[in-house]
Order: C-alpha cells, then sequence, then structure tokens
C-alpha cells in the first residue's frame, strides 16, 4: 500500500513487541530486520571533506546578495565534514530527517522520500574536534526513522513502518526503544505500535519516554522501565514534542501549543499559533521561558511558554514554496533556524532576537540540532553538514585587557602596525606586513588567504582556522622571510602553507598542535621549534 494513504480507525494499541538475541518468535522476526554496518572503510566512504574548511557568515539576508562586507566577524565557524546519506538495500539514497546528541556521539535518522518506507540511523563520533568519524552505521528495512532521542543508554526512535510487510501491526507509527551498547547502535529493543500512520516526533525525561503521532494523532507516555504506554491524550496533528522539568509541550499544526503535566498528561495550558500546511515536520525549542516554534511560511514565533502570549515574529525574507522555517534549535545563546531553500540562519539571545546572519545551504535546509560546539543541518538528499563553532577555549581566555575585533572583513596592519585582539573573530583574508606585530587570544577563522610579510608576526593564542580543504583555487597560510608565526595552541590549514626561506614557526607550551590538509611547501633556513603535534606528519 502507499505510504500514508488509508483511513484511520480509532481504537487503542498498546503492542509491545521484544527483539532481542533469546527471541525467535514470528513477529520478532517480522520487525527486526536490521543491519548494522561498522566497517571502518566501508563508512569512511560516506565522509566528504570537499566543502571543508572555513565558511562565512553573511548578514544581509535582507536582498539575498552576499558579500565580503557582509561578513559577520563575531561568529567563526568551519564546516569539517559532510556525511553522504546511506543507500539502503534496494539501492535508493535515504534523506536525513533528525539529530540526537549526546556526549561526543550525534545520531542521525533517515527516512526515504516518496511510497516506500525504508530508513536508517548513523553513529558520528565528534571527540576529535576536526576529524568527525561515523562508527556505526544500521539499515532498518521497510522502515521510515523520522526522529530519535538519547535516554539513559538507549536511543528512543519515533518511525512509520510499512504494514505490508509486518502483520502484527495495523497502522504503520511505531515507537522503538533501543539498548545502545557503549553508545553504539544494537539490535535489542522493543517496539510499541501506536495509532496513527506516522511517529512525527519522540522526547524522554529520567523515567518515560514520550511520542507524538501525526493524522488524527496522540501524545503517548512510555513506561521507561516496564516499555508499557501509561497515558495518553489525543490532538490531531502533532508535529513536535519539547520536555522542560515541569512541562510537556507538544505542537500541532492545526491546535497550536497545548502544555500537559509530566507525571499524569493533565493539560495545563494551550494556545494558539499559525496555522500551517498539512503533514510538514517543524520543531520547537526552549529558550529560558521562552518557546521558539517553526512555523513554516510564516517564520518563527517566539511565545511566552507560561502565558502563551507572542513575544517576536521572526518572518520569512523572500516568499517561495520552499522558503520555510522547518526547524529551530538554541544553543548557548543562539538561536539556528532551518529555513528550507533559504539555508541556515542564526539569531542571538536576547529580549529580541537579533539576526548575526545566514548559512547558504546546498538544498533545502529541512533540519537542524546544534549542541556543545557543533551545529548539525540536514540538507535533503545532500545528507548531514557537520559544522563547528570556533569558541574561545576558557585556558586562553586571560586577555582581557585586549579590544574585540572591530576592523571589518579584511584585516591589514600596515607596517609596524601593532594590534592586540580577543574574543572569536571571523574575518575574510589577514595581511600582516613588514613589522607588524598581530596578537589574537581566543578564537580566529580566516576564509582565505593568510599572508606574513617579511618580518611581520603573528602571536596566536587559543584557536586558528584557515582555509579551504584542498581545492582548485587552493587558500594559502604565507609566511614569508623573517615573519614568524608563533602558536599557543591549535592550528588547522584546510589548505596550503607556503613557508618561505627564513619562515619561522615558533610553539609555545607543551600542548599546541597542527594540522594542515593541503601541501607545505619550504624554503631554505626555515625554522620551526617548541613542542608541538603534528597530526597529518606535514612539517617533517
Amino acid at each position: 500500500m502507499k505510504k500514508y494513504a488509508y483511513l484511520l480507525s480509532f481504537f487503542t494499541v498498546s503492542l509491545l513487541i521484544s527483539c532481542d538475541d533469546n527471541n525467535d518468535s514470528n513477529d520478532n522476526q517480522s520487525i527486526n530486520n536490521i543491519t548494522i554496518t561498522s566497517d571502518q572503510n566501508t563508512l569512511n566512504q560516506r565522509l566528504d571533506l570537499t566543502n571543508a574548511g572555513v565558511i562565512s557568515l553573511e548578514n544581509n539576508t535582507a536582498t539575498g546578495k552576499f558579500a565580503a562586507e557582509t561578513v559577520s566577524t563575531s561568529f567563526p565557524l568551519v564546516q569539517i565534514a559532510e556525511v553522504k546519506p546511506p543507500v539502503d538495500g534496494n539501492g535508493k539514497t535515504l534523506q536525513a530527517s533528525h539529530v540526537a546528541v549526546n556526549g561526543n556521539y550525534a545520531y542521525v535518522s533517515y527516512i526515504m522520500r516518496g511510497d516506500v518506507y525504508s530508513g536508517a540511523i548513523d553513529v558520528i563520533d565528534v571527540f576529535d574536534p576536526y576529524k568527525p568519524k561515523l562508527v556505526t552505521s544500521a539499515l532498518i528495512a521497510n522502515t521510515d526513522i523520522t526522529s530519535l532521542t538519547y535516554s539513559n543508554g538507549n536511543l528512543i526512535i519515533g518511525a512509520a513502518k510499512d504494514i505490508d510487510k509486518d502483520a502484527s501491526i495495523k497502522n504503520p507509527a511505531i515507537v522503538i526503544n533501543m539498548q545502545l551498547s557503549s553508545g553504539l547502535l544494537t539490535d535489542k529493543y522493543t517496539v510499541n505500535a501506536l495509532e496513527s500512520r506516522v511517529t512525527t516526533d519522540v522526547a524522554a525525561n529520567s523515567s518515560s519516554y514520550f511520542a507524538v503521532t501525526g493524522d488524527q494523532g496522540s501524545l503517548f507516555k512510555i513506561n521507561s522501565s516496564s516499555k508499557a504506554i501509561e497515558s495518553k491524550a489525543t490532538v490531531a496533528d502533532l508535529r513536535s514534542i519539547a520536555l522542560s522539568s515541569d512541562k510537556v509541550v507538544t505542537l500541532s499544526g492545526t491546535k497550536g501549543v497545548n502544555i500537559y503535566n509530566p507525571s499524569t498528561l493533565a493539560l495545563q495550558k494551550s494556545f494558539t499559533t499559525s496555522t500551517d500546511v498539512s503533514g510538514a515536520k517543524r520543531t520547537m525549542d526552549f529558550d529560558g521561558s521562552k518557546i521558539l516554534i517553526s512555523e513554516g511560511a510564516k517564520g518563527l514565533g517566539v511565545y511566552d511558554v507560561n502565558s502563551g502570549s507572542k513575544l517576536q515574529t521572526i518572518g520569512i525574507a523572500t516568499a517561495g514554496e520552499d522558503n520555510v522555517t522547518n526547524a529551530v534549535s538554541v544553543n548557548d545563546g543562539y538561536a539556528f533556524v532551518a529555513n528550507g531553500a533559504l539555508g541556515l540562519n542564526v539569531y542571538q539571545s536576547g529580549s529580541q532576537y537579533s539576526l548575526l546572519g545566514a548559512l547558504g545551504i546546498a538544498g533545502s535546509t529541512n533540519y537542524v540540532k546544534s549542541s556543545g560546539n557543533y551545529i548539525y543541518v540536514a540538507s535533503g538528499t545532500g545528507g548531514l553538514k557537520i559544522i563547528k563553532m570556533e569558541k574561545p577555549n576558557a585556558t586562553f581566555a586571560n586577555c582581557t585587557s585586549y579590544a574585540l575585533y572591530n576592523q571589518g572583513a579584511n584585516l591589514i596592519l600596515n607596517s609596524n602596525e601593532v594590534k592586540s585582539y580577543q574574543g572569536a573573530t571571523a574575518i575574510n583574508s589577514a595581511i600582516i606586513n613588514s613589522g607588524a606585530v598581530l596578537t589574537h587570544c581566543g578564537s580566529i577563522a580566516v576564509l582565505s588567504n593568510l599572508t606574513l610579510n617579511s618580518g611581520g608576526t603573528f602571536n596566536m593564542t587559543g584557536s586558528l582556522s584557515q582555509g579551504k580543504y584542498m581545492q582548485s583555487n587552493a587558500t594559502v597560510l604565507t609566511i614569508n622571510s623573517n615573519a614568524t608565526l608563533q602558536i599557543e595552541g591549535s592550528v588547522v590549514i584546510w589548505g596550503d602553507l607556503l613557508l618561505n626561506s627564513g619562515a619561522k614557526i615558533n610553539f609555545i607550551g607543551n600542548n599546541s598542535s597542527i594540522t594542515i590538509y593541503g601541501k607545505v611547501t619550504k624554503g631554505s633556513n626555515v625554522a620551526i621549534t617548541g613542542t608541538y603535534k603534528d597530526t597529518e606528519n606535514k612539517l617533517k
């Protein structure tokens, strides 16, 4: 049968199916159709560094025209990798749908567009900040994986299953509780069959996990220990769920927001939001007492979660069928908003959210999740982009006497000029001329070329990222005769390093490192001193 093309009947289903190595019943076999791949050579083929390197956050989104002078200079970003979507057992490419994060692991779910049900889950390890690893992947036949969240050593998974391939369930909507092994996927899981055509979102706290279903729709509360459905509340067209310590919040495309007691699912409050098109995925997230809600063509709505009053509307700058707010994620004072064909917008929190800028994303920006120093962006069939925010390391934060950078997108120090800056800095390019001294303490990202001319000095404390990954028009970090780059911290050069005759690099302390992805060209009498880790062995 075609995906979602049927009428729903109203009946209560509480089917609990357990799949483990000691249970071989026919029902369990029918849903235990999972193929886990941990072979690193196979998985590495899906990691793509083609577009890796420093990227710029543009802040002239009103016109859609991005130019050098519009680059935000206070929010340095590096795209560290793209993860190509998996191909299922029938050779069809899947599409990223959701991301959950726990510690160094990011869990990515996938669905199949069209009438066929097929899904997958990836586990990505970002322990090494600039070298993410796809450590395991699972293909799950006949099942779209729509959403997931981590809970107490388990992965809670929202899904829709092809009922023509599984006679044990009557409706496609299911929620899966998968046991993890040291954070990695296993084939041990339980399944609750629900009452709708798709489970649109899931969430969890210490004792329970929750699922919402679309179409006629219900909110389900499930006991984490017994895996039994404890209670439910019926609301049409549910899209998303969010939890706080004392609230369960659901979003309906037609009924707005409902707020429930997490213990009893007693309704505490409700308020309306913008009516949305049928069936589209939307998300929401908390920012203190505010709740941010993706509202499709209406943009982003900001509400007071206690009163229900609308505090701010952040509209879509350019109208268009694919220009819609699909998802929002709040992290450390910033809101990241997935705006479909318009890419990813970044806002700074405050009494009102202020736009820092936008990232153009190839394809449609369908989903975003930010956690720690990372932003994970799902872009349709383009897979997943992993973007790192270059935040100043607290170890190098004692430079408070320095000013924040304020010299524009291109930094040029004239001969013998001395400048010192702190904090997070993003620039297009930098030239340090003869006798000039630049000191930067914190994090700095240089999109294109960085040049130290004869006798110039760059004292870098914290982190430096520069250039783009090994492209034909390669970006270059150039150190000329008697110029010095002093490093206390970490440097990542995504392009090439040119050390002309007499160039000097001096590493300070015992924990400094350098990563160079491009080629290194050395002239005569180049001096490299100090203790350092050369991750790619390029400075031999």
